[in-house]
């Protein structure tokens, strides 16, 4: 998730689908990970589906481990 790309919301369901299908073929094509890798380019790409999950569990973190992890990061200021 560190690089993502995004479309506008009024993208129709069907090219969303389409782009993720064509990104995630292009992601596991050989060249092109021959080619990452020769640029020491980390690929490990996930898909949209993925990243809903995963943006759904980081929404569901509870405020009290949010709370504590700010204190932590801000101990070491």
């Amino acid at each position: 998730m560190a690089l993502p790309f995004a479309a506008p919301p009024d993208l129709p369901a069907e090219r969303g689908q389409a782009l993720q299908s064509a990104f995630m073929a292009m992601a596991r094509d050989r060249a092109f990970v021959d080619e990452a890798e020769k640029l020491g380019i980390d690929m490990s790409p996930i898909d949209g589906g993925a990243i809903l999950r995963l943006l759904a569990r980081t929404a569901a973190t509870p405020k009290d481990v949010i709370a504590g992890y700010n204190a932590i990061g801000a101990e070491k200021k």
